[in-house]
């Protein structure tokens, strides 16, 4: 049976990918082009409604071609029942997969590519008024500590095994605010006395940081997304200490506008954010910062993103991620509407763009 995969959104979506490809290929599906397919897998997004009209669009354009659509990750309760009206198949995890096609559980190997996603917790807490995903992806789980080193230690074995590796391999810590990464009390760890003891750190994420460097290997170990309001001085010196730990942190603004993050429901301000920065080159060598930015939010006006324009003159992002605004049904800011044109949410998009990631001033 042939079958193809097409991912939509973000990285956890890309890990998802790679896992499921293996899995199926590990019992006796073939990877194909989608025109030559007869099983499509959508793993979707649905963070903005531009993302979820493209899913449908899809899901009716490979049903035409007579092709079986299977769908799952960010999906909302509302649209899975559109779906299943559709005769789509929506699953969670592998052991629904297997039921499907009453698959044997397999063990299978994990991929050796030089990027090796590893997710360490999913849902989120916070509830910007623009985003779907505590929704879709529930309330914040971080998954155990021993699991994720396990995982770790699996990728760093596989790539080192793998043939004609003359690159290092990057390990990508996933979670849509990794720094609200919780150790389970009752998980034990191991210490340097081969002890056991229970930890109770406040700053769990930083401790994860910590154990996976021990790991033997090559490699180096860098995370998405933070949250601002959430990055405290002993992530900062482990990012500036831990010698496999990258330099470099996302920090997502969205806007430059204290009265537009209000209204986002992130609760830092512009200056506030400047001093983080600031705070970060002063004790991180040669500090690379990324940053997610959101255009055209309802009630932006002029005033409000030239604000952000000079926010991103005084940082100097590396990269910046764009997004025009899309309302999102279900969504606190739903209810604003969506005032700003598309013509006007291109313009801005474009001067940030030209400005961030093209790098003219």
């Amino acid at each position: 049976m042939k079958f193809c995969i097409e991912t939509i959104g973000c990285q956890q979506n890309e890990y998802d990918a790679a896992n499921l490809a293996t899995f199926l290929k590990s019992n006796g599906f073939f990877e194909s082009s989608p025109e030559e397919s007869d099983r499509i897998f959508i793993l979707a997004c649905s963070v903005r409604q531009t993302a979820v009209d493209r899913i449908f669009g899809r899901v009716r354009n490979y049903q035409k071609a007579g092709k079986k659509v299977y769908i799952t990750a960010c999906v909302t309760d509302a649209d899975k029942k559109k779906l299943k009206e559709l005769g789509v198949v929506y699953f969670e995890n592998f052991d629904q997969i297997s039921e499907i096609f009453e698959l044997p559980t397999t063990n299978y190997q994990l991929p050796t590519n030089l990027t090796s996603y590893i997710p360490i917790m999913t849902g989120c807490n916070n509830f910007c008024s623009y985003c779907i995903v505590p929704f879709t992806r529930g309330r914040e789980k971080s998954r155990p500590i021993e699991e994720i080193i396990s995982e770790a230690k699996n990728h760093t074995f596989h790539f080192s095994t793998a043939k004609l590796r003359s690159e290092k391999l990057e390990i990508i810590l996933l979670g849509q605010n990794v720094n609200s990464y919780k150790i389970d009390q009752k998980t034990k760890i191991k210490n340097q006395n081969d002890k056991s003891k229970i930890q109770k750190e406040k700053t769990d994420f930083v401790k994860l940081l910590k154990e996976i460097s021990k790991i033997d290997g090559d490699f180096q170990i860098s995370f998405l997304s933070n949250h601002p309001k959430d990055v405290g001085d002993d992530l900062i010196e482990a990012i500036a200490t831990l010698p496999k730990v990258k330099k470099e942190i996302h920090l997502p603004l969205q806007s430059g506008s204290d009265k537009i993050l209000k209204a986002m429901n992130r609760p830092y301000t512009s200056q506030q954010y400047l001093d983080l920065v600031e705070n970060c080159k002063l004790k991180i060598e040669n500090l690379k910062i990324t940053t997610d930015i959101i255009v055209g939010f309802p009630g932006e006006t002029e005033e409000d993103f030239q604000q952000t324009v000079e926010v991103c003159k005084k940082v100097g992002f590396a990269l910046g991620y764009i997004n025009k605004y899309s309302p999102r049904h279900g969504t606190a800011s739903y209810k604003l509407g969506d005032p700003i044109s598309w013509a006007e949410k291109q313009r801005r998009w474009k001067i940030l763009d030209e400005l961030i990631n093209k790098k003219i001033s």
